[in-house]
């Protein structure tokens, strides 16, 4: 009787251990991180990834200076910057998503409350030279507002001006950035706007496809380097959400963006 239970009971102790490894196997395939593996190099390493930064301020600070010659009304000044990847690294956030095999908003909070993001290159000086000639800046961040106090340390101790909680405007009840951008235009005229994303600029980039935040750029293409300078982030953002737009959320991210390479044809 033993005999006959041992020999029943193997293979099916080995079936099981198999499927646990096998969805063990799909768990890991779908939070696998090694395509963010690169892109959080490219941030930490690359010299072109700076040098993309100093030329997105470099461009700020000749466009301020133009507007600022012309400027003829009595409306007190300011520009508008993203915090994350646009005066905020935080790259070692996506080291850790890499190495533990984690998604946002695990760590997150983490993070934050380190306040150890260090200054995106070019984003400090330009601030400060904006404050020499007379223009606040305002920060406006999709990070949730209970991070509010811990934000303003970690922006207080890379030197940034108006980092108080008068100049900071996070997420409440909604990630659009209309309502926040429209009361900061009700008591200043705005002269730039900095952003790692297309929705720091317009809300209508946000939640579209790629073909329609590409046909609105393409729209907009004069605003670029203009009124709107745009700061370089491989790492994440609605760019990736937008390859998904229309798909059921069970979707596999790495099946849809490989769906999504554009190949030679040979």
């Amino acid at each position: 009787m033993n005999r006959i239970f041992l020999f029943i009971a193997i293979p099916v102790f080995s079936i099981l251990f198999s499927s646990c490894q096998q969805e063990e196997e799909s768990i890991k395939q779908l939070s696998n991180n090694d395509g963010l593996l690169l892109a959080t190099l490219y941030v930490q390493q690359a010299s072109e990834y700076k040098a993309l930064c100093y030329q997105a301020y470099n461009v700020g600070k000749f466009r301020l200076d133009e507007k600022l010659s012309k400027y003829e009304g009595d409306e007190k000044l300011a520009v508008v910057v993203d915090i994350d990847e646009t005066v905020l690294d935080n790259s070692p956030f996506s080291a850790r998503s890499i190495i533990k095999n984690t998604d946002y908003p695990k760590y997150w909070n983490e993070w934050c409350h380190l306040a150890q993001a260090k200054s995106i290159p070019g984003a400090l000086a330009f601030l400060k030279y904006a404050e020499s000639k007379g223009v606040e800046t305002f920060y406006i961040s999709n990070r949730k507002a209970e991070l509010t106090e811990v934000t303003l340390k970690n922006l207080q101790q890379n030197g940034f001006p108006f980092a108080d909680s008068t100049h900071i405007m996070l997420r409440t009840t909604t990630s659009d950035k209309k309502e926040r951008r429209d009361k900061v235009k009700a008591t200043h005229d705005i002269l730039l706007f900095f952003g790692d994303n297309l929705g720091d600029f317009l809300s209508d980039f946000d939640h579209q496809s790629t073909k329609a935040r590409t046909a609105l750029t393409v729209d907009m293409l004069n605003d670029f380097g203009d009124d709107f300078i745009v700061l370089p982030n491989p790492t994440y953002g609605a760019w990736m959400s937008a390859m998904k737009k229309g798909l059921p959320k069970s979707a596999n991210s790495d099946s849809v963006y490989r769906a999504k390479l554009i190949d030679f044809i040979d």
